[in-house]
């Protein structure tokens, strides 16, 4: 049975987690239910290193990490934003410098 363990653990670190809206709340959950792993392992002088329980939890909670990361559905939209803003203000600046600098060299003329 203790051989056949390592495998089981590499199953479950192979498993791919499905993102979905609730990823937050799958998260804080998990969080906790690690956190009372970690504290049943101390109480009981266990390893928390080689817990397999608790590499799959890690291996879950990082996953879950990356779906958090990985949404920029309006992201693009903000960037597209920033970097329009940003592009018109430069060009309303140079305009107005420009027009400041003929009303000079017009001034000069007359």
């Amino acid at each position: 049975m203790s051989g056949n363990l390592p495998s089981l653990v590499k199953f479950f670190l192979q498993m791919r987690y499905d993102c979905n809206p609730q990823d937050k709340q799958n998260l804080e959950s998990l969080q906790k239910q690690m956190q009372e792993r970690i504290n049943f392992l101390n109480e009981n002088n266990l390893d928390t290193y080689g817990d397999p329980k608790l590499l799959e939890s890690y291996e879950l909670y990082a996953q879950i990490q990356e779906c958090l990361f990985q949404d920029h559905t309006d992201q693009y939209i903000l960037i597209a934003g920033i970097i329009t803003g940003i592009s018109l203000l430069i060009y309303v600046r140079w305009r107005m410098i420009k027009r400041a600098e003929s009303k000079k060299k017009l001034n000069f003329r007359g």
